[in-house]
């Protein structure tokens, strides 16, 4: 239940860190803005580096989030699976290819050629 709660707390600063970036970056812009009389330009520029900031902070609890549950789950010891996306969709358009010409692996050996009594057959 603590490891939840801190969690929470963890996770819930972010929206505050993405509002505060934002917000000094404005307030950045809009101070030089009024040092140096270049009104809105320096406000609008600081503006994108406070959401650029933002944007990090979000990125980086992403990745912690990620690292945080990988790690539950090998302690858990329930591996998140590891295969590649490309060999199952491959298989899986394989698979509806035969669905649909009609052909299948039955009678094949494991080289691909078909056995010996179904030569002998035809």
């Amino acid at each position: 239940m603590k490891q939840d709660w801190k969690a929470v707390g963890s996770y819930g600063t972010v929206g505050l860190e993405m509002v505060l970036s934002i917000l000094v970056g404005l307030f950045i812009g809009r101070w030089l803005d009024a040092k140096l009389g270049t009104d809105p330009y320096l406000s609008v520029l600081w503006f994108f580096f406070g959401v650029g900031a933002a944007g990090k902070a979000v990125f980086r609890a992403w990745k912690d989030m990620q690292a945080v549950a990988a790690r539950e789950e090998r302690e858990q010891g329930n591996p998140a699976p590891r295969y590649d996306d490309r060999k199952a969709r491959q298989d899986d358009r394989a698979t509806d290819d035969d669905r649909r010409t009609g052909s299948s692996d039955e009678g094949l050996e494991p080289d691909g050629r078909q056995g010996a009594k179904e030569n002998d057959e035809r």
